[in-house]
């Protein structure tokens, strides 16, 4: 047996078809809920309130027939405010009142009064109806559609554009850590999307990674044989909060992760308690470096304040202050507040890492 395609609930695709706004017939007649999703789709530009659109599809519930002739007067309704307001399902009667003038003034239904302005309709050889007519929609159709196509091209443009920017700001968070800028970045990705600061931000944004690009290219050969790059990591939002009072601009720190007088085999040999975590052999100061960036929220530091300290006072450093306070971590209560506290002396005037190995080997030598 050959089955058909279905929606994700078993019913055939052909039982539920998308409203349109395309005529249905030769006398150019409008599906009633294809012009209700254009005129939803389009409501921002026409002001219109979800509870503005609740009223209007009450009002269509009360019209037998899906299809909306354009002639005038030919789809009245004639519900009274009391059942009307039923249907929703106990709007006040004020407001009620108050979203049907929204939808006269916009022009979307008419008022067909009678002399004591109630709502009713008369069968018969001289057939006569008294109420609210929708036969606008079917004469704003094809301007609800353009409205309708434009609006949800903008929105996509938005969610591009939306996403472009969260890019571009993970770019500079992996090259430079958390900023002023990417900090406004992230509230404005919280908020309702604005075309014009979405816009401005990602022109921030891709300037300040052109000058990384400079950077890199900048850099001689000797250089790159001192630097040791490392890519920091990218912690969530809730982490970043912590830090969000940095300034714009990265810290410039020339000199400290190029400090010659620490010596690797040095810090091997006085440190040695994060070999129980991580056995492997430790052959670069990159090794190091990403040892100490794991074991960092192992001993309750955040991701904010190690990312800082390497910025500060250089990644080498704030690698074996981490190994020291891992060496003492049964001495220092507070291992996050020491390595802000060295963080803040790195701002000062340096840091100067040699008293801390010599502690560590004294320690040692007490213990054998």
């Amino acid at each position: 047996m050959k089955h058909g395609p279905q929606t994700q609930f078993g019913r055939p695709v052909e039982a539920c078809p998308t409203p349109t706004l395309a005529a249905t017939d030769d006398s150019g007649m409008i599906d009633k809920w294809g012009v209700l999703r254009a005129l939803t789709d389009c409501a921002d530009i026409h002001d219109l309130s979800h509870r503005t659109l609740g009223v209007l599809k009450a009002l269509m519930t009360f019209l037998p027939s899906r299809l909306i002739s354009p002639e005038a007067g030919s789809a009245i309704v004639f519900p009274s405010n009391r059942t009307l307001g039923d249907r929703l399902n106990g709007m006040p009667e004020s407001t009620l009142r108050r979203h049907l003038a929204r939808l006269v003034e916009l022009g979307a239904i008419t008022r067909h009064d009678s002399p004591n302005r109630k709502r009713y309709a008369r069968r018969g050889r001289f057939a006569v109806s008294f109420g609210l007519d929708l036969s606008p929609l079917a004469r704003l159709a094809t301007i609800l559609d353009g409205q309708a196509q434009i609006a949800r091209q903008r929105r996509e443009d938005l969610q591009s554009l939306r996403a472009t920017v969260s890019a571009l700001r993970h770019t500079v968070l992996e090259n430079e850590g958390q900023g002023a800028l990417t900090e406004a970045t992230r509230q404005e990705l919280r908020r309702k999307p604005c075309e014009a600061r979405l816009t401005d931000l990602a022109t921030r944004l891709k300037a300040r990674i052109a000058t990384f690009d400079a950077n890199e290219m900048s850099a001689n050969d000797s250089q790159n044989e001192r630097h040791i790059q490392y890519v920091k990591k990218i912690y969530s939002d809730s982490e970043e909060v912590a830090i969000n009072q940095q300034t714009e601009a990265p810290v410039e720190t020339p000199g400290a992760e190029n400090n010659t007088e620490i010596k690797l085999h040095t810090v091997l040999q006085s440190c040695q308690a994060f070999q129980e975590f991580y056995p492997e052999p430790v052959r670069s100061w990159n090794d190091l470096i990403s040892v100490a960036d794991r074991i960092a929220p192992m001993i309750a530091i955040d991701g904010p304040v190690w990312q800082q300290a390497g910025q500060v006072m250089g990644y080498r450093k704030a690698a074996v202050v981490v190994l020291y306070i891992l060496e003492n971590l049964a001495t220092i209560q507070n291992p996050g507040g020491y390595l802000r506290r060295m963080t803040q002396n790195g701002r000062a005037g340096g840091v100067d890492i040699a008293p801390l190995l010599a502690a560590i080997q004294r320690k040692s030598i007490i213990v054998s």
